[in-house]
């Protein structure tokens, strides 16, 4: 836009960039069933929330940005090989699992009890990245995880030409 001779730039609101998530953290989960989030993939909101889940095989915890978690639901629906009965059933199931957590101001999240019992989240724990999601792990569940898909990645990495 041109006003007196000069040029004035109208900036339009950005949409924020999704952080992703990765890398390897270890922290511990203390008595409170709080965890820190690692900083770099705080936002730094006063009011972060995530949906927390666990993986339908039952060996980590999902935590989720609410763009993700609505992700989730989008690509149920919009899914032809699943019927519809079934994308009710898991929407169902998804919702029912799913608990609301924040950030506290120590950066900390609260998870919820019934799932440190479940997937055995005590102590320390090891926070993975996995680009848009962050997944929590019993430590000795990680180390067996890793130690399981070790050639899967080294033949991935290949095909792709890492």
């Amino acid at each position: 836009m041109v006003e007196n001779g000069s040029i004035t730039l109208k900036m339009s609101k950005s949409t924020p960039v999704p952080i992703v998530y990765a890398g390897e953290f270890r922290h511990a989960v203390d008595a409170k069933h709080r965890v820190t989030v690692p900083s770099r993939w705080r936002s730094g909101d006063d009011k972060e929330e995530f949906f927390a889940v666990p993986d339908p095989a039952g060996n980590f915890l999902m935590i989720l940005p609410p763009h993700e978690f609505d992700r989730v639901k989008s690509d149920v629906e919009a899914n032809a090989a699943i019927t519809p009965a079934d994308r009710r059933k898991f929407i169902r199931r998804f919702y029912a699992l799913a608990q609301l957590v924040s950030v506290d101001k120590q950066g900390r999240i609260l998870l919820p009890e019934e799932y440190c019992r479940r997937l055995a989240l005590e102590g320390e724990v090891v926070l993975i990245g996995s680009h848009s999601r962050m997944e929590i792990w019993n430590t000795q569940r990680w180390n067996d995880a890793t130690a399981a898909e070790d050639e899967v990645f080294r033949r991935v990495a290949g095909e792709v030409g890492l």
